[in-house]
């Protein structure tokens, strides 16, 4: 969850386990975090207004916005002025004309707010500069012996952010591990324990940070490039560790202590093939389908996809693989008829075992199907290709309660600048 969470717009808001930012969004809070019910309708209005603007991609007008909402033209007109002020939205082409004066369309302001995200890993920090449609603006990759620390993290954000004329939104760190409110609460993969890197990166930085795991991350990122409306999908990271992430409607579903999805270290194994796991158990889920137990301990989260395809072909690995397909598919067999999914997807470097993996999971999955449950769709996450959505998806729902939608069109086209900085356009 969020860094100072409890500025939200209840005394309890830190103990709410929802989704992103929950409806809220951090920057509508008035002064104190308390709303009086006339400003808490006109901030409920400026969100939809916003996703509107967002989800409509500059064809947005504001009478098309009064018709889907409901409200006058006099209160759109009031709205839309309020978030051009913000520095949020701003006057685009001219639609064609309905049989008067042709409407002005809105967009949203590119050149005012930015968000960062940081992508923490093992051996290296990625780091991506988005406009609030979501575009890349600018990365950089950094590469370490050993993890990355706070440190590291800030000093890249300023490396990003340094002489750029956007106002910093905010920051969405995305870390291997477990996390809670800010705080890793334990990343094996990063040697962190109890790190409240969101309030660190907050305090230095002077932008508001929210933190969440990849699993999470990923199922953003796929529920916001995504142009199939998909009411429930399942996620499965598959790296160094094991995680999931269930989204209903493209919103996170975190659990009462914001840990949903933490399946690496659930028995699944209980034959004599079970192997220890690097928690101290054995037969978890982890210690058979990650694909550090797969493709053996050659796999780190930082390999490129031909260097994992080259290890899916050595000699045992294919054993492997299928004696950890084949415990995947006793977890979703069991998270599948709780949770019904439509769709499941498989993602973290898992997409670069290309199709053989895939259908040997599919095989696995409806080989000893529940009675009563369905077949269910599985296919591999789309969200490689967008690193930085997951992370600045959460922390733009986080700050301002709105969310992106079918970005599969935004992802640039990005080349090398200065100082280790990659610009979109140069």
């Amino acid at each position: 969850m969020a860094g100072r969470a409890n500025n939200l717009d209840s005394p309890d808001a830190g103990r709410m386990r929802v989704s992103p930012g929950g409806v809220t969004g951090r920057m509508w809070v008035g002064r104190g975090g308390q709303f009086e019910s006339q400003a808490a309708v006109r901030q409920k209005h400026l969100q939809r207004v916003l996703q509107h603007v967002l989800r409509d991609a500059g064809t947005a007008t504001r009478a098309s916005i009064a018709r889907r909402t409901g409200l006058t033209s006099a209160t759109i007109s009031s709205l839309v002025a309020e978030l051009i002020t913000l520095g949020l939205v701003a006057d685009g082409e001219h639609a064609e004309s309905t049989g008067g004066k042709r409407p002005t369309t809105l967009r949203m302001d590119r050149s005012t707010f930015a968000i960062v995200a940081v992508v923490v890993r093992a051996r290296s920090l990625r780091l991506g500069l988005l406009d609030l449609t979501g575009t890349t603006v600018a990365e950089t990759t950094k590469s370490f012996a050993s993890a990355p620390s706070a440190d590291d993290i800030v000093q890249g954000i300023r490396e990003l952010t340094g002489g750029l004329p956007h106002r910093l939104l905010a920051i969405g760190i995305q870390v291997p591990g477990t996390s809670d409110q800010g705080v890793v609460v334990e990343s094996v993969q990063l040697g962190w324990s109890g790190v409240p890197i969101a309030q660190i990166i907050e305090d230095a930085v002077g932008a508001p940070a929210y933190l969440l795991n990849d699993a999470d991350a990923e199922a953003l990122a796929d529920a916001a490039i995504d142009r199939e409306t998909v009411s429930e999908r399942l996620l499965v990271h598959l790296g160094e560790g094991v995680g999931s992430a269930l989204t209903v409607g493209g919103i996170l579903v975190r659990g009462f202590s914001g840990r949903a999805g933490e399946i690496g270290h659930v028995r699944v194994v209980f034959e004599a093939e079970r192997t220890f796991c690097r928690c101290g158990l054995s037969g978890c889920l982890e210690s058979t389908a990650s694909l550090t137990a797969m493709l053996g301990d050659g796999f780190h989260d930082d390999l490129d996809d031909a260097s994992i395809a080259l290890l899916s072909t050595a000699r045992d690995s294919h054993d492997r693989m299928a004696l950890g397909t084949r415990a995947l598919s006793r977890a979703l067999r069991m998270l599948s008829a709780m949770l019904d999914p439509e769709e499941i997807l498989i993602g973290g470097s898992a997409p670069s075992l290309g199709g053989e993996y895939l259908s040997m999971l599919q095989d696995e999955f409806e080989m000893y199907p529940a009675k009563g449950t369905r077949t269910v769709r599985i296919r591999y996450s789309r969200a490689g290709g967008f690193p930085f959505i997951g992370a600045a998806q959460f922390a733009l729902r986080s700050e301002l309660g709105v969310s992106w939608c079918a970005l599969e069109e935004l992802q640039p086209t990005v080349s090398a600048g200065p100082a280790g900085v990659r610009a979109a356009g140069d």
